[in-house]
């Protein structure tokens, strides 16, 4: 370089940044009057490196093996990217701790088929504390330690269960509850492996084989028995395969290739053929063609892939292993009327409005004492759900299908939800059904339903009304399905004009009790349910009035999309949860005590 050309460069008006470094041969070039300037202690993206100076100045002497290591080395850089992409290292912003990230996936031998049993109970979103307060209570957890105690998080909950006799009892008791989810991976206190990362295919497959062999797969699954090493066909089976595939914010986002590869992989493990196919359907349609066709419809092992930040997760949707419905569904609502209520909601909905279920676990302690003293404790306390009074003790005026009045009568009655529930885990080792019928059995023997005669007009407990002969006629028949016709009493007309809304005492039929809350849960109609003439906050405000006519003291209940109309109506109404119901946002609203006569004012 020349001295001109550096002193050019030197005074001119260039950021520093972008000023030419290093020359041609060397780091420094030398000025005029013998003094040496350096012009590479600035680091630039025009910089070259020493080892590509070294070359260069080979090259010029005639040098033939600079471009051939130049070449070989570009080749290296690409085979270290290659293996970068099959094998990724962890990243820095990655929650995993590096020594984790690091580690090749152990092969260990966890026994599946054997508590303890990590689960995740899902529910609505914001029915999480209702949903931990079930849970809690059966389990009888209070006094456990907290590495196995019922945790809620978005979603659901999470908890520990000691044995099968406790999933059980979840999946026949919980009203709440939408499904409940087995851990395969994810839970080391449960002795299960630690999730995995997998951000290619190959990857995906060579570890979801990994955790299928080393879980023994083909041993807690029901499979048909071969006589030979040859493929089993997927039509042999005597259950169906469904994967259901969600991703976030990984590499991994085509959720139906995801579940092909899932898919692939747990045919070769088991060596069933044919089910790398997608082309299933929901157990709900299944059942539905069945029925139509006149065939048995095969039980559904339902598979939940979770893949959040490249990490994966393995889960076995228990709830909906026999026949892909979800707990929710109870299975007497065969007469829906317009925009019916979930019955899970309707659940949550008394449970704010005051109705806790007590329900008698006594006759289950031969089953969960045994594998967990700490509830024995908790048999004993709590009041007997078949021994309750039979005074009317809730009273819907808007019922439309029946739902909440089904599902208070239930509760009063010590029915629990999932009484017409086929037995869980269909298709698995862990299906017994023995053990479901010896449980549903006990609880059902000591319920009211078993101790009521037939005509006894004295059980009456719920009071349910509407001015919609359709909808009556509909809750009638979901009722008698579901089995509490004898505790209900169903009115057609306005419910101002209800015999609970007359001044005087109602006679026989509606006994009130003097020492407990008169409990009035309803759902206002909204949305499709509403009339053209018809305005919520009218409804509202007519609901309040009635109310204020009543001679108890009561406690109410509302639920609805707009909550300042539900404060519109001049209760003292507050926020208990909001959810979704039929991808509306709806909110429920409940009062406190209000004793008969108090002037109630809008908050």
């Amino acid at each position: 370089m020349s001295a001109r050309f550096a002193r050019a460069v030197q005074n001119s008006n260039v950021p520093k940044h972008f000023r030419w470094h290093g020359g041609f041969n060397s780091a420094s070039d030398t000025i005029e009057g013998g003094s040496s300037r350096s012009y590479s202690s600035t680091p630039s993206p025009f910089k070259t490196s020493p080892k590509r100076k070294v070359d260069r100045m080979q090259d010029e002497r005639g040098g033939g093996k600079s471009q051939t290591s130049h070449r070989i080395q570009q080749l290296n850089r690409r085979i270290k990217d290659l293996s970068d992409d099959l094998h990724p290292r962890p990243r820095k912003d990655s929650k995993i701790p590096p020594k984790l990230a690091k580690q090749s996936y152990k092969k260990t031998t966890p026994k599946p088929l054997q508590g303890p049993f990590s689960i995740f109970v899902a529910c609505l979103p914001g029915l999480e504390p209702l949903l931990l307060e079930e849970v809690s209570y059966l389990l009888a957890k209070s006094e456990a330690s907290d590495r196995n105690r019922a945790k809620a998080i978005p979603g659901g909950v999470k908890v520990i269960v000691p044995s099968l006799a406790h999933l059980y009892v979840l999946h026949l008791y919980l009203g709440t509850a939408s499904h409940i989810y087995l851990r395969l991976n994810g839970a080391r206190s449960a002795g299960l492996p630690p999730l995995f990362r997998a951000r290619g295919f190959p990857e995906l497959k060579r570890k979801l084989k990994d955790l299928m062999v080393a879980q023994r797969w083909d041993q807690w699954l029901d499979l048909p028995r071969s006589r030979s090493n040859a493929a089993r066909e997927e039509s042999s089976l005597s259950w169906q395969l469904q994967v259901h595939v969600t991703t976030s914010k990984s590499k991994l986002m085509h959720t139906k290739a995801v579940e092909e590869r899932v898919r692939e992989t747990i045919g070769e493990v088991l060596g069933i053929k044919g089910l790398d196919s997608t082309n299933s359907v929901s157990g709900v349609d299944a059942i539905a063609n069945g029925a139509k066709k006149g065939v048995a419809v095969r039980p559904v092992v339902r598979l939940l892939v979770r893949i959040d930040r490249d990490e994966v997760q393995l889960s076995l949707d228990t709830s909906s292993s026999s026949s892909a419905i979800p707990l929710h569904m109870r299975g007497y609502r065969l007469n829906p009327h317009k925009a019916p209520l979930r019955e899970d909601l309707a659940f949550a909905l008394l449970m704010a409005g005051g109705l806790k279920p007590r329900w008698n676990l006594q006759p289950l302690q031969s089953w969960l004492i045994k594998d967990d003293p700490v509830i024995a404790g908790a048999l004993d306390s709590d009041t007997k759900s078949g021994e309750a009074d039979l005074l009317v003790q809730l009273f819907d005026p808007l019922c439309g299908s029946g739902t909440i009045a089904i599902e208070g009568a239930s509760i009063l009655a010590g029915l629990p939800p999932g009484r017409f529930r086929s037995p869980p885990f269909q298709g698995t080792k862990l299906y017994n059904n023995e053990l479901w019928n010896d449980i549903k059995f006990k609880a059902l023997s000591l319920s009211s339903l078993a101790t009521i005669a037939d005509g006894d007009t004295k059980s009456i407990m719920v009071a349910a009304n509407d001015i919609n002969k359709e909808a009556i006629r509909a809750a009638r028949s979901n009722s008698k399905h579901a089995g509490v016709e004898k505790f209900i009493d169903f009115t057609v007309g306005s419910f101002k004009i209800h015999p609970l809304a007359i001044q005087s005492r109602p006679q026989s039929t509606h006994k009130i009790s003097d020492s407990r809350d008169l409990l009035v849960v309803t759902n206002p109609p909204y949305g499709k349910r509403m009339l053209h003439d018809e305005s919520i906050t009218s409804i509202y405000a007519q609901i309040a009035k009635t109310i204020k006519s009543l001679p108890y003291r009561i406690r109410c209940t509302m639920i609805g999309t707009d909550p300042r109309s539900l404060r519109e109506s001049s209760l003292p109404l507050k926020v208990a949860f909001s959810t979704k119901q039929g991808g509306l946002s709806v909110v429920a609203m409940t009062t406190g005590p209000i004793e008969k006569g108090t002037q109630m004012k809008r908050e």
